[in-house]
């Protein structure tokens, strides 16, 4: 994502959605009520027999519903029309839908930008410049892939071994050497610089072995890094998400903080040092026993979240947007979508 413009004394915010990735962050930070204005299509009629054609605008609505299409690579912000031009193809106070696709720009304007959702902006701008990380879980019957992305974790087809213990040696041999190569291509055409491989047994180890012995990577730049895992599930995954073997890989990988801040807040469960629902946490905060508040994306727009982050603001309390779609914000969805750590 790159920021274009701020106009502060008017809270508007001009962007460029540069990847998928920042589809999902504006949706985050974009809530009902705000203002989001960018070029798009509409149908414009002369008349009603006329069929209508469809013309270049550029409109601004007020948003009553965003939706986030990762399959389309489109984030739809709904809302009615309160300005536009050429104003002779758009309606005010119409229902207009605005299809935002990577390389798109557009201007949000809020009535206060908070920190935390500034913080989320800035996130996704420096968010351009890391490495994103590729996984591959295998074992004797299948490899699962992965990207670890901006917007968390995305699992890829599974890859089947179609391995039997019935088949003779000789066929054993061939469909492991299918699907050996099978793995290391899916590894190569991942579009990142970094792959891991990993898994329960020899399977990750055999790979290797097969990959080194044909000159499969002689001439890929990519680096490939074989560790352990304890299954080929999405638990797996997960596993390797956490390892300390590949902290220094994953350090700067958001999914990674916070996987940690739950085990943190998790720890502090039973010494009475965290607390969670917003009821709960806007008392921490109140009584200064909150040091950091975590709460998912997905309640960013409700009013009660907003007030208790608002106080945390004022009382200078870290605040950590989650998303909610991964492993680690389903796990605070579990306690009400937003906690805090004393």
């Amino acid at each position: 994502m790159k920021i274009l413009k701020f106009y502060e004394a008017e809270g508007a915010l001009k962007v460029r959605a540069d990847t998928v990735d920042d589809l999902f962050t504006l949706q985050r930070i974009i809530f009902p009520n705000d203002l989001v204005k960018s070029e798009s299509m509409r149908k414009f009629k002369s008349s009603e027999s006329d069929k209508g054609e469809m013309k270049e605008v550029v409109i601004t609505v007020r948003v009553e519903k965003t939706e986030f299409d990762k399959n389309a690579q489109r984030l739809r912000i709904m809302g009615k029309i309160v300005e536009g031009r050429p104003l002779e193809y758009v309606k005010l106070n119409s229902y207009h839908t605005l299809n935002i696709a990577p390389e798109d720009v557009l201007q949000i304007t809020k009535t206060e930008w908070h920190d935390y959702i500034v913080s989320v902006v800035r996130n996704a701008v420096s968010d351009t410049r890391k490495v994103r990380l590729g996984l591959i879980v295998v074992d004797d019957e299948k490899a699962l892939p992965a990207y670890l992305l901006g917007y968390g974790t995305e699992f890829r087809s599974e890859i089947r071994s179609h391995l039997s213990k019935r088949m003779s040696s000789k066929e054993f041999a061939e469909q492991e050497k299918k699907y050996f190569v099978a793995v290391i291509q899916t590894a190569l055409e991942m579009s990142v610089d970094t792959v891991i491989i990993a898994g329960p047994g020899f399977t990750k180890d055999d790979i290797k072995k097969f990959a080194d012995d044909a000159g499969l990577l002689k001439k890929s730049t990519k680096k490939i890094i074989y560790e352990s895992a304890s299954t080929a599930e999405r638990s797996g995954i997960y596993e390797l998400i956490r390892s300390e073997k590949v902290a220094g890989l994953l350090a700067k990988e958001r999914i990674r903080s916070e996987f940690k801040l739950m085990e943190d807040f998790l720890n502090g469960l039973g010494a009475g040092k965290s607390r969670s629902g917003a009821d709960s946490v806007n008392e921490a905060i109140d009584s200064y026993e909150a040091s950091i508040v975590l709460v998912n994306d997905s309640v960013l727009s409700d009013p009660g979240v907003q007030g208790v982050l608002a106080n945390a603001e004022k009382n200078k309390v870290r605040i950590e947007v989650f998303n909610s779609t991964d492993e680690a914000g389903q796990q605070l969805h579990a306690f009400k979508d937003i906690a805090c750590i004393g």
